[in-house]
């Protein structure tokens, strides 16, 4: 009997993936202008950071660039003719594809987007071709141009922005850090760079940026082909179940009106709803009281859980944890303390519960809201 094989799950944007790295693959790097001289990328020579290569990377993916090649070199003669510039020149004119963000004075940020993070040269980049670039990504699909900006944005707040900030040098929260990270994308690029006791040639660091390029390129393609394919389709869900809730409410009157308004149920399971709630919300108007404070959703065991929605995307600041006598309780202790059979677990934080039904979790939920005064 042959041993059991393991098997490697490719995601089904794999193929999209894989031709976008091979444009990026394809790009050839230099350390001076080859003869005949082609129309040139140019950025630095030397130590790389995250915010060039990912720069240089989006560039590659453009139709308007692939018959270009990079030339990393500090010759300013030699900058000087190439047709864009990445994280070197000391200007930042997007008229004449300059795009650095070193010089005295300069403080872009996506402002236009509600961002207040110093743009890098990935950042540059990003604001005068992501679009484009997601136009490239997401072919054969035409999407319109607002659900375009949407990907635009959450890309950058999600990916993009924190490169710029690292690059700049600007922490990610107020305060002394509870822990380091030393595995971000922007650390890893870093870890390709030759070490201070290595002796290598411009052409071995030249190929080291190669590396780095693609790592940078794999891992923002993933990003959008995932929002593409598992997390943009979610909006439609979070918008039918807010109109479902919305109408349930009407069926009912007094506390049991207001409580219902304040659960969202998601009938088809799990999916990335956080992001699209508060979107959605915020489109829509709803005052603080009557926004949604519990998500209902089944898990992978058909069990139903109760997820408070967090104050925004990805905190662990919940607008309305569950009740402090119902945390960190299990089973029958919680369904004792609940006065409600099935009950599952809360978790210690109070962020989500779990119920085995649906029914159960509803009375779960609706019980906080009841407990904590929100109803």
């Amino acid at each position: 009997q042959k041993p059991a094989m393991h098997v490697v799950k490719r995601p089904r944007y794999a193929p999209r993936l894989d031709s976008a790295l091979e444009l990026v693959r394809a790009l050839r790097v230099h350390s001076a202008a080859p003869s005949p001289a082609p129309r040139l990328l140019g950025t630095h020579d030397g130590h790389f950071h995250c915010d060039e290569a990912l720069a240089c990377a989006m560039l590659a993916m453009l139709p308007t660039f692939r018959s270009h090649e990079l030339m990393r070199t500090r010759d300013a003669a030699a900058l000087a003719a190439c047709d864009v510039l990445v994280d070197v020149g000391g200007v930042y004119d997007p008229a004449s594809h300059r795009y650095d963000h070193h010089q005295r004075g300069f403080s872009e940020s996506l402002s236009e987007c509600g961002r207040s993070v110093k743009l890098s040269s990935a950042g540059l980049v990003w604001r005068h071709h992501g679009l484009e670039l997601l136009r490239e990504l997401t072919r054969p699909e035409a999407l319109p141009e607002s659900d375009l900006r949407v990907l635009y944005n959450k890309v950058y707040g999600g990916f993009i922005e924190h490169i710029d900030g690292i690059d700049n040098g600007i922490e990610a929260g107020v305060g002394g850090k509870a822990y380091s990270v030393s595995t971000s994308l922007s650390a890893r690029v870093g870890y390709l760079n030759p070490a201070w006791n290595e002796d290598v040639s411009a052409d071995d660091t030249n190929a080291l940026f190669a590396q780095a390029m693609e790592l940078a390129a794999g891992e923002l393609v993933s990003c959008v082909l995932r929002l593409c394919t598992e997390w943009w389709p979610a909006r439609a869900i979070v918008a039918r179940a807010l109109d479902e809730s919305e109408a349930a409410a009407a069926q009912l009157s007094g506390s049991e009106r207001s409580a219902r308004r304040q659960l969202l149920l998601l009938d088809g399971g799990g999916c990335p709803w956080q992001a699209h709630l508060l979107a959605l919300e915020a489109e829509r108007g709803v005052q603080p009281a009557a926004c949604i404070k519990y998500v209902l959703y089944a898990d992978a065991r058909a069990q139903w859980r109760v997820q408070a929605v967090p104050q925004e995307e990805g905190s662990f600041s919940s607008k309305l944890p569950l009740p402090e006598p119902w945390r960190g309780l299990r089973d029958g202790s919680l369904s004792d303390a609940a006065a409600i059979p099935g009950c599952v677990f809360v978790h210690a934080a109070g962020f989500i519960g779990g119920h085995e039904t649906k029914e159960g979790a509803m009375q779960l939920a609706s019980k906080a809201l009841t407990l904590l005064g929100a109803c």
